[in-house]
């Protein structure tokens, strides 16, 4: 017992440095400056003992000044708290019981002051994981992805709204390891695949849910039922239009500022390093100009001066992201919304015919689509300089896959996978809903949107080809 107090009268807590013993006494502290300017304190340690925290000073990133302290702590632990001092003065029974605990619970108190502890806690808790998710930017081709758009790239951002345009339910989600997350498709979204392409290793978040440091990556501003115009989409409860997306992306600029202290400048270097994926217009047709009983759009504006209307606000949305630093940009064509399951189902019942497009809705997008693609070269010719621009033509490539169905091993290129009525078009995919078996033969997962292997195959199509890519291809413009 004398023992015991002589070692708690020297205990590291109590403020003494006159311990003889300690490996610190007598050690010389130094500072160095790091690559980054900061400075580092150093603790070098004399005769450091087997199971020290200073053996492996590097592994934990611990200020020094705590480290010693630790340290000292430990090590004084492990000298009181032994067989002796513990187990003797109990009476036999009692002092086996716990010598044979004893080295269970040593683990148990002592896990979080050491290396191999603190990693075993962090993996318990799923924490350490921001990090390797901020690492892919190193990694990847460029560093952050931003995306703007409708339902065919929300990752989410849709969920905790009051709307009919939701996806976070079963069967949506069937094939994506995180299940139903709110992408409206069964696995991967376009931009998902795209994001795999370049070389990031996390998939970008949706804006809903993005916080801190990860907004370096980029973020996923989509929202389903979304469109140029405000208004668009309303007839499906509450979305985020193309300027609300635009607002909240010139939020996270400020907030991104903070990581760049306060430069302008430097932010304005990194962002121009990164892509911008912009696709919009689709809702604009289906969810308000080509509802009639809902909109008057149809009656205020003609197919032509409809889609110029929308060109003008596009225009000054496209603008307002170059002006908060977006200079590769990725601007996709409407699809070929007039031969979707959704729209088969309705112009075939009204029409009393099978198979075909309605091309009254598909000669109205190509419009539009030839009017971005004017914008595109104007952008690019110096109406906003520094700027590189890419259109996208999916009317073109969606018509391809349709066509040419079997040469991609699709079987199925006018119903949903999952859906109600004619075509599976007429009412989207319900909750719970047993869709299709074999994804991989359907062209279209529901009434409105491709399947992952389609999104897939357009996202590789895009990426180093120009077939579908103007002026250049989007591995070009990352290179840039």
């Amino acid at each position: 017992m004398a023992k015991k107090k002589e070692l708690l009268s020297k205990a590291p807590w109590r403020g003494g440095d006159d311990d003889d013993s300690d490996k610190f006494s007598g050690a010389k502290m130094k500072v160095t400056k790091e690559s980054d300017g900061m400075s580092k304190m150093h603790v070098p340690s004399r005769g450091t003992k087997k199971g020290s925290l200073a053996e492996d000073e590097d592994s934990l990133e611990i200020d020094p000044q705590l480290r010693y302290s630790f340290d000292r702590n430990y090590q004084f632990l492990q000298r009181v708290f032994t067989i002796d001092t513990l187990v003797k003065p109990l009476p036999p029974a009692m002092a086996y019981n716990a010598s044979r605990n004893l080295s269970f619970f040593t683990r148990i108190f002592t896990q979080f002051f050491d290396p191999e502890g603190i990693a075993n806690a962090q993996k318990s808790l799923g924490l350490g994981q921001e990090d390797k998710e901020r690492r892919p930017q190193q990694q990847s081709q460029v560093p952050c992805l931003f995306v703007f758009g409708d339902s065919l790239v929300d990752n989410g951002n849709n969920n905790r709204l009051l709307s009919l345009a939701r996806a976070n339910y079963r069967p949506y989600g069937i094939d994506f390891p995180q299940g139903a997350t709110g992408r409206f498709t069964n696995g991967r979204t376009y931009v998902d695949a795209l994001a795999q392409i370049l070389g990031f290793q996390t998939y970008i978040p949706a804006f809903s849910r993005v916080r801190g440091q990860a907004l370096l990556r980029g973020a996923n501003f989509a929202s389903g039922a979304a469109g140029i115009r405000d208004e668009t989409g309303d007839n499906l409860g509450a979305h985020t239009s193309m300027n609300q997306q635009v607002t909240q992306y010139t939020s996270a600029v400020q907030q991104m500022l903070r990581y760049f202290r306060g430069d302008t400048n430097e932010l304005q270097r990194y962002l121009s390093r990164c892509i911008f994926y912009s696709g919009m217009g689709s809702n604009d047709y289906l969810n308000n100009y080509f509802m009639p009983d809902f909109y008057s759009t149809s009656q205020d504006y003609n197919d032509k001066t409809y889609a110029d209307a929308l060109i003008q606000n596009y225009t000054q949305q496209l603008t307002r992201l170059y002006q908060f630093g977006a200079r590769k940009v990725i601007v996709t064509a409407v699809g070929q919304i007039g031969c979707i399951p959704y729209q088969l189902a309705r112009y075939n019942n009204r029409n009393n015919s099978t198979g075909r497009c309605n091309d009254r809705i598909n000669k109205a997008i190509v419009l539009f689509n030839t009017q971005l693609k004017k914008l595109v070269d104007r952008f690019n010719k110096g109406q906003l300089e520094g700027a590189k621009f890419v259109f996208l033509d999916s009317y073109t490539s969606t018509s391809d896959l349709a066509a040419n169905g079997a040469t991609y091993g699709f079987e199925v290129v006018d119903k949903g996978c999952c859906g109600v009525g004619r075509n599976n078009g007429q009412i989207t995919c319900l909750p719970l809903q047993q869709p299709c078996s074999d994804r991989t033969k359907y062209l279209f997962w529901d009434a409105f949107h491709p399947t992952e292997t389609a999104n897939i195959l357009l996202a590789k199509s895009n990426f180093n080809s120009r077939a579908y890519a103007y002026p250049i291809n989007i591995q070009e413009l990352a290179n840039l």
